[in-house]
């Protein structure tokens, strides 16, 4: 701030050596951080006018309040979701807040009055208040709007030029309109007309501000075609309309404001002295907004580092003169405490609340529960119906006599209706039992269910898993937040070409899910059966734009709102913005690569290519036609093209006809997942088959209204898509979001049922023998039994053997297509297996007669499918939160040879499939037997690209604490790597109190890397690190576990950070690269660390000290502990470190083998836990 000697900058000049009012400097009181300071800058500030309040506009659209001069925070608010406030202005009732597009008013609470916004509001910047409901808005645009808000309206809308008004201030005679180009216009006040114009600077208006017949303004100046800021004030009288003697500064100003209570008195403001005076922490912070209160007694100002300055003249000062109370939040009244088990103290002391007579108790009960309710009426007996004769409306039975007298049973069936075994056929399949506990009971066998995990106080990693599946496939861990894709990504992972082509993907993008992907399908591929926690793919997953956006994001904060999401919608989504997500991450890598390789041809200037340059006669001249190059064509069709497309791709051609002039538009594209599409409207036909179903889904033709460019209008347009090609993989989603498509679903299931049990009653009559049911005996194991075809008797033994289900051995769904395309048809048949032959019919598997005429004709491809994997939506209607997703996989032989091709067959669940479909994938015979070659998409380059990559803001190389590997110290198979890493937690362990007094744990904590450290274990540099990383998160950290990890809050934000600070995966690729390079890992704990890394590293190549001194039956010993022991280190004293643990676990390695090599490792670990029990494991201070 500029200061001649008397303090202050003079207008008229220097004519007292004091000014009345100011008796000292102004000193910084208060400094803030704004709300989203971290993030954004503070770019509007406003004195209210009305009470003691400072408001705050950031950059990401968020307003706050602070009270009087102790900046104590008052409301805090949303007004855009991502447009910075441009200017704040106070009115009687509220606030007004402006942004580019819109603006909001607010009472100053926070609650919204209204929000106003049209198509005349594009880049607004200013307003300004004329009367109480009179207000004016500009910006950069040609418009300037005239606004009532008495009725939030435009009334009026004044034309300004293109240059557009950025500045509005009030005078008493007219309306200063400030345009960038350094013109100031005065207007009328009630016409809005230009009265008279200044032309202040040559280069751009920078501020200008207006006190009685005073106008000054500062900008830039145009010197040899630059812009310079210029050092003169410019003063204008606004009486005689001309310029008086300008004032020359000593800094550049950027803004200035007069003093509202001092006359003849200014302030200018630049940036270079606010960075001095202001002693800004921030480098490279700039102020954005500046602003004075009315009484001249405290500035503020607002930074680019989101900080909020508050300078004042007097130590407790006031923003107005006479302001009116700021209402305040109500005190929480405070009560007088006493013990529990104090009897002396009355329960009066503590008065009860005064509540009105139409206010409700909290003892009230709710109006659901205070309804009269009735009995329900118990089924009536089989017996009466059968032997009852209607006489008109009444009916009579002869007495069963299966109750007493005057008394009516309300006790339900329990054991009997439910061990009943009944024929299921198509009438009887949706009779519902009369069990009291049943009415919707759906037997879910054991293996599709929602398994609920134990765990015991080691957490996730002695969980049991090796119970749970006896595979020896690989899994995926479901405990984490939007773990539901897991089965999905399961599916992706045995589509082989898929896996191969995500394997060979590597790019520098931070969070790409191909890449994410391609890691995970490596950990399952090196798994050997065990789960694994795909951490860091759902970590990429939550950080993607689109996903967000398509809801495909769940929120772990809410679990009520998680029972209302129908997982079987949002699988399909998800199904199909994966494969879409994929495609365009490989073509960017693709092309990518490519433009790497292509030497572009210097531009050669032709003036046919720029036909509005040429003159009016030369552009008559008739300019010939091109040749189509087709195959340029379509090479560059290849070029769009990516191993997703090539695999899923379908390609179509969209034609739309207008049906009045016949004008056709064609346009191809490429379907990655069909979604099928059920007839509606045609009630003259009730039986379809799966295959017409996909076929009216893949080659849709409609009739709708459209634009029509040739007519000019809406016309009715025929709409229709034609096949190209046909895939090798085909996506399908069900699209089963309504009653009305399950309804449809399930009869067409009814009618093939009906139609089985009629041909095999025809063919053989029905035994009289009953089916066999379990033996009455429970089994010991109860519902955890898991042996295959136990003869005991469990809960859920109620549904019937496959066997003997029509509905489980006859299905909709075909397991094999034949697909034949034409020129101008799609043609899909059925094509029977040798099970379901003998089940329909003796004839041989061949198609129609009417199929082998059409493929007699124009046949262009013709593809075989086979189902390779469904996704089923499990749902218990009696327990909503135990829904869950379940994939039907028919492993190919490359992943599991030994089993046989029974085993690798998709299975068909037991229980009502058509309602849990939601999708599946068919696939070609090449698919299932191919076995692509995977390119290693690692190399030595990950040390050189990504390694050194510090994202910090700083920039400082202070925070490198390693040396990196040189070219003659890459890692070889059986290099020694000590390693470490320090965790921060995401949200906190839940548990519950059993009734034995114990925690139980329901959902363990989620950690994340916050700290990477690798050190030499050989060499001339052994023991010195060459990765020593700080992971930057995006994600709200809930405890640092400073004490345990040596991090500080701060360390892993990119805008503070003095660290090293990298990205997840430029560290991730070089763990990979020295685990694929074979060394071997030597640390304490190293199970933990690679399981929330999510690094499945093999047994023999890791050596972990926790379980080298270890005896079994005893406890795991701390490396704090050990160190002192075998080492005399003290380690770990006030916080850990990464490398003094690595380096610690690296020496006591060493140690063992010394230890081993002298035959006396069994008497040190004996002295070990000797020592550990006198000390109670505790290392003794000094």
């Amino acid at each position: 701030m500029y200061f001649d000697q008397s303090g202050l900058a003079m207008v008229g000049g220097p004519e007292s050596t004091e000014i009345p009012g100011i008796e000292h400097e102004y000193i910084q009181t208060h400094c803030v951080l704004a709300d989203g300071g971290d993030r954004f800058g503070v770019c509007a500030l406003a004195f209210d006018q009305n009470e003691e309040l400072l408001w705050m506009g950031n950059q990401g659209g968020h307003v706050t309040s602070y009270y009087s001069g102790i900046m104590q925070k008052y409301t805090s608010f949303q007004v855009h979701s991502s447009l910075d406030i441009r200017q704040i202005l106070t009115i009687d009732e509220g606030i007004l807040a402006l942004t580019a597009t819109s603006l909001r008013c607010q009472i100053r609470r926070g609650i919204p009055v209204f929000t106003h916004s049209s198509q005349n509001m594009t880049e607004m910047q200013c307003m300004l208040q004329l009367s109480p409901t009179r207000l004016l808005l500009a910006g950069h645009q040609d418009k300037l709007i005239d606004f009532n808000m008495s009725v939030c309206k435009e009334t009026n809308l004044i034309d300004v030029g293109e240059t557009g008004c950025v500045m509005l201030r009030a005078h008493n005679r007219f309306v200063c309109a400030g345009n960038p180009l350094g013109r100031i216009d005065l207007r009328d006040p009630n016409g809005l007309k230009v009265e008279h114009s200044l032309d202040t600077h040559s280069g751009s208006l920078s501020d200008f501000d207006i006190q009685g017949n005073l106008l000054v303004t500062c900008g830039f100046s145009s010197r040899q075609g630059n812009l310079s800021v210029d050092r003169f004030l410019m003063v204008y009288d606004l009486r005689m309309m001309r310029a008086v003697t300008p004032i020359q500064t000593v800094v550049d100003p950027l803004y200035l404001r007069f003093l509202p209570s001092l006359y003849r008195s200014h302030d200018c403001v630049c940036y270079k002295l606010i960075v001095r005076l202001l002693q800004i922490d921030s480098p490279g912070a700039m102020c954005l907004a500046f602003d004075i209160s009315s009484t001249s007694q405290a500035m503020a100002f607002g930074d680019s580092a989101g900080s909020i300055h508050l300078f004042s003249s007097t130590p407790e000062p006031i923003f107005n003169t006479y302001s009116r109370i700021t209402e305040h939040a109500d005190q929480v009244a405070s009560f007088p405490s006493f013990a529990i088990d104090d009897y002396e103290t009355p329960l009066s002391v503590v008065p009860l609340a005064v509540v009105g007579c139409d206010l409700p108790l909290a003892s009230d009960w709710p109006p659901h529960l205070m309804r009269k309710c009735y009995r329900k009426a118990p089924p009536i007996d089989q017996e009466i119906l059968r032997t009852m004769k209607m006489q008109g409306p009444i009916g009579y039975a002869p007495n069963p006599k299966a109750t007493r007298r005057n008394q009516v049973m309300y006790n339900l069936e329990k054991n009997g209706a439910r061990s009943q075994v009944k024929q299921f056929t198509p009438e009887n399949r949706n009779v519902k039992q009369p069990l009291e506990d049943g009415a919707c009971f759906v037997a879910i066998p054991k293996r599709y269910r929602k398994l609920d995990m134990k765990y015991n106080k080691l957490g996730a990693e002695d969980f049991p898993y090796e119970q749970f599946n006896k595979t020896g496939l690989p899994g995926l861990e479901a405990m984490l937040p939007n773990a539901y894709c897991n089965a999905m990504i399961q599916v992706l992972y045995y589509t082989e070409p898929l896996r191969a082509a995500l394997l060979s993907h590597l790019c520098i993008k931070e969070f790409c899910l191909s890449c994410e992907l391609g890691f995970l399908f490596h950990m399952l591929s090196t798994a050997q059966g065990q789960p694994c926690q795909p951490g860091n793919f759902l970590r990429a997953f939550r950080t993607v734009p689109e996903a967000s956006a398509l809801g495909l994001i769940l929120s772990d904060l809410h679990p009520e709102a998680k029972l209302k999401i129908d997982l079987g919608a949002l699988i399909q989504s998800w199904n199909r913005f994966i494969l879409h997500q994929m495609h365009v991450e490989l073509l960017e890598t693709k092309k990518k690569k490519e433009e790497g390789k292509v030497i572009r041809k210097p531009f050669v200037y032709k003036e046919t290519d720029f036909p509005s340059i040429l003159c009016s006669s030369e552009r008559k001249r008739p300019v010939p036609i091109p040749e189509v190059n087709i195959a340029k064509l379509e090479e560059e069709k290849r070029e769009e093209e990516s191993e997703i497309s090539q695999l899923f791709g379908t390609k179509q051609l969209h034609i739309n006809s207008c049906l009045k002039c016949g004008h056709e538009v064609k346009k191809e594209s490429i379907l990655l997942a069909c979604n099928l599409v059920y007839p509606t409207g045609e009630p003259d036909r009730d039986e379809w088959s799966f295959c017409d179903i996909l076929t009216r889904s893949l080659t849709p033709r409609q009739t709708t209204p459209a634009w029509c460019d040739q007519c000019g209008k809406f016309t009715p347009t025929s709409q229709a898509r034609i096949l190209q090609s046909l895939p090798k993989l085909l996506a399908i989603n069900t699209g089963l979001h309504n009653a009305q498509h399950k309804l449809f679903w399930q009869s067409q299931m009814d009618k093939i049922v009906a139609k089985v049990i009629k041909s095999v009653n025809n063919e053989t009559p029905r035994s009289s023998t009953p089916n066999s049911v379990s033996s009455t005996k429970p089994c010991r194991y109860g519902d955890n039994c898991s042996r295959p075809g136990c003869r005991f008797r469990h809960s859920f033994d109620n549904v019937q053997a496959p066997v003997n289900n029509p509905y489980c051995s006859n299905n909709w769904l075909p397991h094999h297509l034949k697909m034949v395309l034409k020129s101008e048809d799609l043609v899909i048949e059925k094509v029977q297996t040798e099970v379901s032959v003998k089940a329909q019919s003796d004839t041989p598997t061949q198609l129609t007669t009417e199929v082998q005429t059409t493929i007699a004709h124009q046949v262009i491809e013709t593809k075989e499918y086979s189902l390779s994997a469904v996704v089923c939506y499990i749902n218990e209607p009696l327990a909503n939160e135990r829904k869950n997703l379940v994939a039907l996989i028919k492993v190919p032989p490359l992943y599991l040879p030994e089993i046989g091709e029974k085993d690798q067959r998709c299975c068909v669940v037991q229980f009502r499939l058509e309602d849990a479909l939601r999708s599946f994938y068919y696939s070609t015979g090449e698919v299932a037997t191919s076995q692509t070659e995977i390119i290693p998409a690692l190399s030595r380059e990950v040390f050189h690209t990504q390694g050194d990559a510090c994202i910090a803001r700083s920039g400082s190389t202070a925070g490198i604490t390693f040396t990196p590997l040189s070219e003659t110290e890459m890692p070889k198979p059986g290099d020694l790597i000590a390693m470490d890493a320090e965790f921060v937690t995401l949200n906190q362990e839940e548990a519950e109190l059993r009734s034995d007094g114990k925690m139980s744990t329901i959902k363990p904590s989620q950690m994340s890397v916050a700290r990477i450290t690798c050190i030499r274990g050989q060499g001339a540099m052994e023991g010195t690190p060459f990765i020593d990383d700080y992971i930057s998160t995006q994600e709200q950290v809930v405890d640092y576990l400073t004490k345990f990890s040596g991090i500080e809050p701060g360390d892993l934000d990119a805008n503070f950070s003095k660290k090293h600070l990298t990205t997840l995966k430029s560290t991730y690729v070089k763990l990979r690269f020295l685990q694929d390079s074979g060394v071997t890992f030597v640390g304490h704990g190293l199970k933990n660390d690679f399981r929330v890394i999510n690094l499945v590293v093999p047994p023999e190549q890791v050596v972990d000290t926790v379980f080298l001194f270890h005896l079994p039956h005893h406890r795991m010993v701390s490396l704090r502990f050990l160190a002192w022991h075998f080492l005399g280190l003290k380690i770990q004293s006030e916080t850990h470190d990464s490398v003094e643990d690595a380096r610690a676990a690296l020496q006591l390695y060493r140690r063992y083998k010394e230890l081993e090599c002298k035959g006396t490792i069994g008497s040190a670990l004996l002295d070990l836990y000797e020592t550990g029990k006198l000390l109670n494991w505790k290392v003794p201070d000094d």
